[in-house]
């Protein structure tokens, strides 16, 4: 998480500053740049879940569930307020907020779903 963090703020630094009139090709190098760390992220996380055992998978299964299901209903609200024009909301923003509200809502999700097993 660290690296993701240095490189969505280091992307985000050279894409205001030094690339601002680059070539879109190198702009869209550098945006995907913070992708490398969260597929690390990704393949860390299948991979505990792939050596962890049943109830520890069905804990996290319960999980995903929760999260998918809380923060696609979340935004989905989102949606339908910016549809009637009551809240405006940045589509970059809401993008780039997905990925770690998901991860947030699952710990969280987590947390619940494994006291209910104890």
């Amino acid at each position: 998480m660290l690296a993701y963090c240095v490189a969505i703020l280091g992307s985000t630094w050279l894409l205001r500053y030094p690339l601002a009139d680059a070539a879109v090709w190198a702009r869209a190098v550098v945006g995907v740049l913070p992708m490398l760390p969260v597929m690390l992220l990704v393949r860390t996380t299948v991979r505990a879940i792939r050596d962890s055992d049943e109830l520890q998978r069905r804990i996290d299964l319960e999980a995903a569930a929760i999260a998918g299901m809380v923060v696609g209903l979340g935004y989905f609200s989102f949606g339908l307020l910016g549809f009637a024009d009551v809240l405006t909301v940045s589509g970059d923003a809401a993008m780039l907020g997905m990925l770690p509200l998901l991860c947030f809502v699952f710990g969280l999700a987590k947390h619940w779903a494994r006291r209910r097993y104890q």
